[in-house]
């Protein structure tokens, strides 16, 4: 009995280390995959629900819009244009926050070197969702004022809007 225990207790602590390799790590930072593939990431939300529509969406949209050549042609650059900086900037965000975990990994950080870190990343990720809002405010000036009210319709932000501008009845 003492060896079928000991065996057992030995496959438990295989199967324990398996378990442990196995697992990857977080990415750093938590966002990574979005960052370099250029994503949205809702950062430009406060543009998307105030009538200042998304190059992207409104290509996917250009039927229901009635979008005329030059638009889509337009359109299609401006999201070409945000992919492009958004990715380089994702990029540039991914490369500071890996730094700064291993400044915490290597435990050679300080309280001085943390703050110059963060204020960088914080320059980066503000930079990365002015790529984001710019391309609504570009976008809004391509359409025309009924398209830009059919998009917020059709994205369901319309009727946010529309309530939100009513006066309160008390």
């Amino acid at each position: 009995m003492p060896t079928a225990r000991k065996c057992l207790l030995l496959l438990i602590a295989v199967l324990w280390a398996t378990t442990l390799a196995s697992q990857e790590r977080q990415p750093i930072p938590s966002d990574r995959d979005a960052l370099l593939k250029g994503l949205g990431m809702a950062l430009a939300t406060y543009a998307e629900v105030n009538g200042y529509p998304g190059p992207k969406h409104v290509i996917e949209l250009q039927s229901e819009l009635g979008l005329t050549r030059d638009q889509l042609k337009k359109a299609e650059a401006l999201a070409n244009s945000v992919k492009v900086s958004a990715t380089a900037k994702g990029e540039e965000i991914v490369q500071e926050e890996e730094e700064l975990f291993k400044l915490f990994e290597s435990g050679s950080i300080h309280e001085r070197m943390l703050r110059t870190k963060l204020e960088r990343i914080g320059k980066l990720r503000a930079d990365l969702r002015f790529i984001h809002l710019q391309a609504h405010l570009r976008m809004k000036q391509i359409l025309t004022p009924d398209q830009i009210k059919r998009y917020s319709e059709l994205r369901g932000h319309e009727s946010k809007r529309e309530n939100s501008a009513a006066p309160a009845h008390h």
